[in-house]
């Protein structure tokens, strides 16, 4: 067997049910990367291009799995979807769209770099878990605002890419692509509260302006902690 495949079961133990049906496919020894993806997004680049990858499907839907050795000499990586071309709920960034059209969205990370992009994520990227707005949190925001008589800012442009398992979103606004992170619980090293909203709503990431900062921030936390 596969030793990452056997690494990411034992530490993802959730994900793959004893009944699931698990088929391998042939694979190269890295994903081959258009030469916009590679100016686009040059860190992450790097970092695919000394990946170990594994194609395979669960239940007849595809997944990749992406694998690296971090400086503990285990194995570390990334589960990754590329989802059919009809999973069209809204039209996101186009730099989103190369990412996810080049690797797919991260559907799982094991033995990851603390602290990372990824850590605590229930998934990132992938277009068919984004959602526009910020949920459940709405009524929790508004009067958090009419507590501290702050204005609320209009929300129903930013599109979430990651979610948190305790609820946090990183998103960005859909025209600008600015970068947003709602978090209504955490604490963060390297947030800024964002100009006139009450703390534990919206935050700015310190280095982070667009999707394609967030993308290359993780890529080089990712590469900072391989052998």
């Amino acid at each position: 067997m596969n030793p990452d495949f056997e690494t990411f079961k034992k530490d993802i133990n959730w994900f793959i049910r004893p009944n699931d049906l698990v088929e391998f496919s042939d694979t190269k020894p890295h994903p081959d990367l258009s030469d916009d993806f590679k100016s686009t997004f040059p860190a992450l680049s790097r970092l695919i291009q000394k990946a170990r990858t594994l194609d395979f499907s669960i239940n007849s839907k595809p997944y990749r799995l992406l694998s690296w050795t971090n400086k503990y000499n285990i194995s570390c990586g990334w589960l990754t979807r590329i989802e059919s071309d009809d999973t069209d709920n809204f039209q996101l960034v186009q730099e989103h769209e190369l990412l996810l059209k080049e690797i797919g969205g991260i559907v799982e990370s094991y033995h990851q770099p603390e602290p990372a992009l990824t850590n605590n994520q229930d998934y990132l990227f992938l277009k068919s878990a984004c959602m526009t707005g910020i949920g459940e949190w709405e009524e929790y925001y508004e009067n958090l605002c009419e507590e501290e008589s702050k204005e609320p800012i209009d929300y129903n442009d930013f599109i979430c890419f990651a979610l948190e398992a305790n609820g946090n979103m990183t998103m960005y606004e859909k025209n600008s692509g600015k970068v947003i992170l709602f978090a209504h619980d955490h604490w963060f090293e390297d947030v800024d509260v964002f100009e006139n909203q009450p703390e534990y709503t919206f935050y700015t990431i310190q280095g982070v302006e667009n999707f394609v900062d967030y993308v290359e921030k993780m890529a080089d936390e990712w590469s900072e902690d391989l052998l």
